[in-house]
């Protein structure tokens, strides 16, 4: 997603130099103008900041977290807690992060500016979660949610990563026996019939030539699927119109868009819970909010209802009339708007989503295995009727 640099005042008049990412920059002014700040200039950044700073791994930001969340919350500034990370952490990714993290923090700036310049690193919805703790002053309980955030979403990771183990060893195993029949077993059939007269030969030379010609179309084919999904991934990472549009038709996929919707709606939840719970007003927890979702597609539908909201309309309607979110999520914010707790709900929500997306990934666990068994026979059958069976034929001409 495209970088901007901007230079915006607030109410006060007080100017300031912040990074932000969106998908266009019509997104990004429109969601400043939102947030009643006077924008006073734009760049986008074609090379990213001018400090460039390394991609830290997920383990090492979450460790991080869960060191910060128990200091703050023992009493500690964020200064000290980080000069404590850094004696803790002597040497490694840890120690790196940490020192990069408190050199800006003692040169005068936020932990936010510091969180942007190592953006690779973190999330959005982490940089704006941390931004507005600064401002409200609960940075205690933000790392808090935010560790607990984290080591959930390691769990789903890790869960995720084990299931796709299994049918990636499977296929592999495929692909290296097609090239060992392709490069090895088909030229030492055509040696070993070519030796029984022209007429075997030139059977061979048919069947080994239909097999090469079924195998270089499989390959051709499964290159190509490779091709698009690698520049489909480039396009998404370039933001824009067509990159909505790929998120966009990510969420009509079969089987795997209920998952990736429940997935980013848990995420949204998750920030809506912690700004809301923190006393931030609803637009500009939407705003924020919006952040927290990868798919562009649902980004720009929670700019649109955070709109409607900001316009008058009801957050409950807003989102009932949504094509893309779940109706249960109109209904409940709709309870929690007539008891008055709104914050209350999104915790709800998270609970539920959770749920939800852990019952999903077991779901589409226990499909691999069947669905492997599946499309490995078919491929034996394929491979009898196309191979073994033309094989057998020709030793019996043979006997």
């Amino acid at each position: 997603m495209p970088v901007y640099r901007c230079r915006v005042a607030d109410g006060r008049g007080r100017v300031a130099e912040v990074l932000r990412d969106a998908a266009s920059q019509e997104a990004l002014l429109r969601d400043l103008f939102s947030r009643d700040a006077c924008v006073l200039g734009v760049e986008e950044l074609k090379e990213g900041p001018r400090r460039r700073v390394r991609r830290f791994s997920r383990r090492t930001v979450g460790d991080l977290t869960g060191l910060l969340a128990l200091m703050l919350a023992s009493g500690l500034s964020l200064r000290d807690s980080l000069e404590v990370a850094q004696t803790v952490s002597t040497r490694g990714n840890d120690n790196e992060l940490v020192a990069l993290l408190l050199e800006r923090i003692r040169k005068g700036g936020t932990l936010a500016d510091a969180l942007d310049e190592a953006r690779e690193s973190f999330p959005p919805v982490y940089r704006g979660l941390v931004r507005i703790g600064e401002r409200i002053g609960n940075l205690d309980q933000v790392f808090s949610r935010l560790s607990s955030y984290l080591t959930d979403d390691r769990k789903l990771r890790d869960r995720f990563g084990t299931a796709a183990l299994y049918p990636s060893l499977v296929l592999g195993v495929a692909l290296l026996a097609s090239l060992f029949i392709v490069a090895y077993l088909l030229p030492r059939m055509r040696e070993v019939f070519a030796q029984l007269g022209p007429e075997m030969g030139r059977k061979v030379e048919a069947l080994t030539g239909s097999l090469t010609v079924g195998m270089a179309v499989l390959g051709a084919g499964t290159l190509a699927l490779a091709a698009f999904l690698v520049f489909a991934v480039q396009a998404r990472g370039r933001g824009g119109p067509t990159a909505l549009r790929i998120d966009a038709a990510l969420l009509r996929i079969p089987l795997a868009a209920p998952f990736l919707l429940r997935r980013e709606v848990l995420n949204f939840a998750f920030a809506m819970e912690t700004l809301t719970a923190a006393g931030v007003g609803v637009e500009e927890a939407l705003g924020e909010g919006a952040g927290a979702v990868h798919n562009g597609a649902l980004r720009e539908e929670i700019l649109r209802i955070r709109s409607d909201v900001m316009k008058g309309g009801k957050l409950s309607a807003a989102f009932s009339e949504s094509r893309l979110f779940p109706a249960r999520i109109g209904r409940w914010i709709a309870v929690g708007e007539r008891v008055g707790h709104v914050e209350k709900v999104f915790g709800q929500l998270r609970s539920y989503y959770q749920e939800e997306v852990e019952q999903w990934l077991g779901r589409l666990m226990a499909l691999v295995e069947p669905a492997l068994i599946v499309v490995l026979g078919v491929l034996i059958v394929v491979f009898v009727v196309a191979f073994i069976v033309p094989v057998f034929s020709l030793f019996g001409n043979v006997l």
